[in-house]
């Protein structure tokens, strides 16, 4: 049986799925070898740039009187770019996928911020918004 909240579980998915869509056509171009996940590690060789975004502990928000539904979500989701090509081309992958959040009314709340250890650069950010349970994304 689903629940009625299994909106909410699958929050996470759902966003990514569509930023890696929509950022994935734009970056296939320059990037060919681009690779967006949501997976933590991965066991395989690196692939270069990458973007790595995953949902941060969310808050429910307007519950209702019952308490048995989730009304809406405070979604925070973390970007993750990591290149070994520089510190422009992070800042450049990052210009988009972040483009992609704002058409989905997501605040930044955390601007790029940038490291380089080694041969690698990472750009993070952090992106928020309140997901109502009939929000179309």
């Amino acid at each position: 049986m689903i629940s009625v909240n299994q909106w909410a579980y699958e929050l996470e998915k759902k966003i990514f799925s569509i930023v890696k869509y929509r950022a994935g056509e734009k970056l296939k171009s320059k990037y060919p070898n681009i690779y967006i996940t949501d997976i933590e590690k991965n066991t395989s060789k690196a692939i270069f740039p990458t973007v790595y975004m995953h949902e941060l502990p969310g808050l429910e928000k307007h519950p209702d009187l019952e308490g048995i539904m989730i009304n809406a979500v405070q979604e925070t989701i973390q970007i993750d770019v990591i290149t070994n090509t520089g510190q422009s081309d992070a800042n450049k992958v990052m210009a988009i996928v972040l483009e992609e959040f704002k058409k989905m009314c997501f605040k930044i709340t955390a601007m790029p911020e940038f490291s380089g250890t080694g041969d690698t650069y990472r750009s993070t950010a952090r992106v928020r918004r309140v997901i109502s349970h009939n929000d179309i994304l």
